[in-house]
């Protein structure tokens, strides 16, 4: 007798992210995915309604868990720089530990149906929003270098949207990972 396999939605979901990651949300069906399981594609509807289903919820966990920990963070009574290493974290836990749901995110985005693409994108432009925010109150506090908002916002974002690209590929403990990336990414923008 075989052993069917233990399905549960978090299992379809991480399964699915790292199906997304290697071959692209439009690449991968729901027969892919239940291949990848060793069930048949029927067994997952009874987890989940559709592909775009599984999508949406690994996208918007990560979109849920950005604007909470901004947020959060935004409203600490700390300085610049810590809000910053704080922000940085947060990218950079999820790219340890996300890595493919982060490659989901960054990557798959495009393919959410219209409503939900907009939702997207608002969150987006609200979290980039905030982070600018608080590049400029440090630029005004002089705690930041005088030096275009946006230009230390695209730099940071754009460092921190690909780390799950080149973290699994290098030869790096996660401690020195962690220590390493706000450090350099900040070293040019504090004083």
């Amino acid at each position: 007798m075989i052993n069917k396999p233990n399905l549960s939605k978090s299992i379809i979901l991480s399964t699915s992210a790292k199906l997304f990651r290697a071959q692209s949300f439009a690449q991968v069906s729901m027969r892919d995915i239940a291949k990848a399981l060793n069930v048949k594609a029927s067994s997952l509807y009874n987890h989940i309604s559709s592909k775009d289903e599984i999508l949406e919820e690994l996208i918007f966990e990560l979109v849920d868990t950005f604007m909470s920990k901004i947020n959060e963070t935004l409203h600490k009574t700390i300085d610049t720089k810590s809000k910053l290493e704080d922000i940085i974290q947060t990218h950079i836990n999820i790219a340890v530990h996300k890595p493919n749901q982060f490659a989901t995110l960054n990557n798959d985005w495009k393919y959410l149906k219209p409503n939900k693409k907009g939702n997207f994108q608002n969150q987006r432009q609200n979290y980039e929003q905030i982070l600018k925010s608080i590049i400029v109150k440090g630029v005004d506090n002089q705690e930041i270098k005088n030096s275009n908002p946006e230009i230390i916002l695209y730099l940071m974002l754009s460092s921190l949207r690909t780390l799950h690209l080149w973290y699994e590929k290098k030869d790096i403990d996660t401690q020195t990972f962690k220590n390493e990336i706000p450090k350099l990414i900040l070293e040019g923008i504090i004083k």
